[in-house]
């Protein structure tokens, strides 16, 4: 099968105009937490973790309030979409347009930290703890949504429990996922939507940047028709097209970086051959 994909765009810093036919894809930062971070909708939310945790979710709350704002002034911002879904869960969601190892490791540290709110990082916890957070299944789960055009295994999950271990430490009760969405975009651009399950429709909307596209899928349910009615909404407004923009300057930027050395290490590695 041939793989077809989306028109890739020319430049970026665009200011305050949009191609003809495109919108601001979901991967974009400001974007995402405006669309699945309104609290008066939380159905967007539900089917994007419902999909991807493979179990009905329902968020009782979205923990950090400040979600708009000055694109990466505010340091509250710092982290994207960090929710309660249940008694015992917490969710951090993190959309990464730049993909490199800084951001997934500053994604996990954060995990961590919220992990250790309630307990000591070395704690062991006593045997009717293990019992009830086992039957509990409490868990703080950190799922990155990565821009990356690679290879590599496009859904992949860090898991650091061990049920057979006597010595069931805080580590039990995290999990990271790892999500590549421009697969699950590339999916949708080659299938039948209809032929997509949830969890291949949920994540590769977000790699969405094309309207004719977002109209396809808004077809499969009333919930991706709220979604991609609010991303033709948001397309057009200042802040979002600005930290649009920016991002994929960086982005631009960090990929131009790793091909300037690559290229150094080429000649220098020719020049000692010599």
């Amino acid at each position: 099968m041939n793989s077809i994909k989306p028109k890739k765009r020319e430049g970026s810093l665009r200011g305050t105009r949009l191609p003809k036919g495109e919108v601001v894809p979901l991967i974009s930062d400001n974007l995402f937490k405006k669309v699945y971070g309104d609290t008066e909708h939380l159905e967007r939310l539900n089917y994007l973790l419902s999909s991807i945790l493979d179990k009905d979710v329902k968020v009782i709350e979205i923990l950090n309030d400040e979600l708009i704002g000055e694109y990466r002034l505010n340091s509250k911002k710092c982290v994207d979409l960090v929710c309660k879904i249940g008694e015992f869960d917490y969710v951090n969601v993190e959309v990464n347009t730049a993909y490199n190892t800084y951001e997934i490791d500053r994604n996990a540290e954060f995990i961590f930290r919220l992990a250790s709110a309630s307990h000591k990082p070395d704690e062991i916890l006593s045997k009717s703890d293990r019992e009830r957070i086992r039957k509990a299944k409490k868990y703080y789960i950190q799922i990155n949504l990565n821009n990356k055009n690679t290879n590599d295994k496009s859904y992949v999950i860090f898991s650091l429990n061990d049920d057979e271990d006597p010595n069931f430490k805080l580590t039990n009760m995290i999990k990271i996922i790892n999500i590549n969405v421009s697969t699950y975009r590339d999916l949708c651009y080659n299938k039948n939507i209809n032929e997509l399950t949830d969890f291949e429709i949920a994540v590769g909307v977000i790699g969405i940047y094309e309207e004719e596209m977002l109209e396809k899928i808004s077809k499969r349910n009333e919930i991706l028709k709220g979604i991609s009615d609010r991303v033709k909404k948001y397309s057009w407004e200042d802040d979002v097209i600005v930290a649009y923009d920016r991002e994929e300057y960086l982005k631009e930027a960090f990929e131009a970086n790793i091909e300037y050395a690559v290229a150094d290490a080429i000649e220098e590695t020719t020049k000692k051959g010599y």
